[in-house]
């Protein structure tokens, strides 16, 4: 279920994120509206730059985010999986904290964790996902069973190691919430994805908890983070 963005504005002020997402994104403007005009919008060309700044050129990558996560998952003695995509504004990745395999069905644990490129902000979460390996081992069809959006049961000492070494690295970097990340911004579209309908999430970090990729149901504290939000 999608909701729009909203927050009590007498206790917290989340406006930072909603301003970030206005510099880079042209809301109201679709990507196939006004023949291009969204690729002249001068946050979407100040988006790429930093993009390829960051992920595009292999030794700042290296330095500002691969040498990081290697770091962590050697410290806590987890698989670790690069998740950053070539033109989502963030870097990312998961540790795998467990995998197994009945027959076909392989089920895996994952703690997903990202770092804002266009902005002060950080998120973490959960996976239990399945997939179903056809004969061959090589192809297969997944699915999200579950996110786990707090400090929780089996994730909550990954999931505090985690958060503490991300805001020792960056110390002005905020933790947002899943339950406001996952709120829709109406005219919002980003331009790594062909959704017309994007959360502050996909904004920010990147797309995969995008709708259609994960399961209606959520473990955990929903709005942990908050905190990190109320107003001065």
């Amino acid at each position: 279920m999608t909701l729009p963005f909203s927050f009590n504005t007498d206790k917290y002020d989340l406006w930072e994120i909603y301003e970030t997402i206005k510099k880079f994104y042209p809301i109201g403007i679709g990507k196939m509206d006004g023949g291009g005009i969204y690729l002249e919008y001068p946050g979407i060309k100040a988006l790429e730059k930093i993009v390829i700044e960051n992920i595009h050129d292999r030794k700042n990558y290296t330095e500002r985010w691969v040498g990081f996560t290697k770091d962590l998952a050697t410290k806590i003695d987890l698989e670790l999986v690069g998740t950053t995509f070539g033109q989502a504004p963030s870097f990312s990745a998961s540790l795998v904290l467990s995998r197994n395999q009945v027959e076909n069905c392989l089920h895996n644990k994952e703690l997903h964790f990202s770092v804002s490129l266009i902005g002060n902000y950080f998120q973490i979460y959960g996976l239990d996902t399945t997939r179903i390996m056809e004969k061959d081992g090589d192809s297969g069809y997944s699915a999200v069973n579950v996110v786990t959006t707090s400090p929780f049961e089996e994730f909550k000492e990954a999931y505090e190691f985690v958060e503490q070494h991300i805001r020792t690295r960056y110390p002005d970097h905020r933790l947002v919430p899943f339950a406001f990340g996952q709120q829709i911004i109406s005219g919002l579209q980003v331009r790594y994805l062909d959704n017309e309908i994007c959360s502050a999430n996909m904004a920010i970090f990147n797309g995969i908890l995008r709708e259609e990729n994960i399961s209606e149901f959520a473990r955990g504290d929903r709005y942990y983070g908050m905190d990190n939000w109320l107003k001065r």
